[in-house]
């Protein structure tokens, strides 16, 4: 599958559950997916959830200074907006880069990517970041804990194929 064809692919899955633009915060981006809602929790109280994925195809010439770089910018980018309204609020921010051949470096380094935020006041603010690799070249998907619940969207199940009547149902 041709990486423009699983971008339109990813493209088709998250527009089921998110917003999707380009833009995030006056940059630009392959793909940005953003959901907000509010759960109720006890006694009353409800708390806004925000869920926002950054997704980047990566050049092939230069890809891990890009990556590099970009990975040193999740905390900041998460943290934007985190204190501007006046409700309880949690954020989940994934970044997620597709890309080729992925250095053995990058992958450890996303694996225990791990940023988290939490202020407690009149209004309790947390923030959850988390970074996926899509391996282009394969069907790969490599990411950080905090990220692992939107592997989803971007998993590719390769069909295997069976010899002719082993799927043949046998009667007991």
């Amino acid at each position: 599958m041709e990486s423009e064809d699983r971008v339109e692919l990813y493209t088709r899955r998250l527009s089921r559950e998110f917003n999707l633009s380009e833009d995030y915060e006056g940059r630009h981006y392959t793909m940005v997916a953003e959901k907000s809602g509010e759960n109720a929790k006890a006694l009353g109280k409800s708390e806004l959830v925000k869920t926002v994925l950054l997704v980047s195809k990566v050049p092939e010439n230069g890809s891990d200074d890009f990556v590099q770089s970009e990975i040193e910018k999740i905390p900041e980018s998460a943290l934007s907006g985190f204190r501007n309204i006046s409700k309880n609020k949690t954020t989940f921010f994934t970044r997620v880069f597709l890309m080729k051949k992925i250095p053995f470096d990058l992958i450890q380094k996303a694996r225990n990517f791990d940023f988290c935020r939490s202020e407690q006041g009149a209004f309790n603010y947390i923030v959850h970041a988390g970074i996926i690799l899509v391996d282009l070249s394969s069907t790969m998907l490599y990411s950080s804990k905090a990220a692992a619940e939107f592997c989803k969207f971007f998993k590719i199940i390769v069909p295997v194929e069976t010899k002719e009547g082993e799927g043949e149902k046998i009667d007991l």
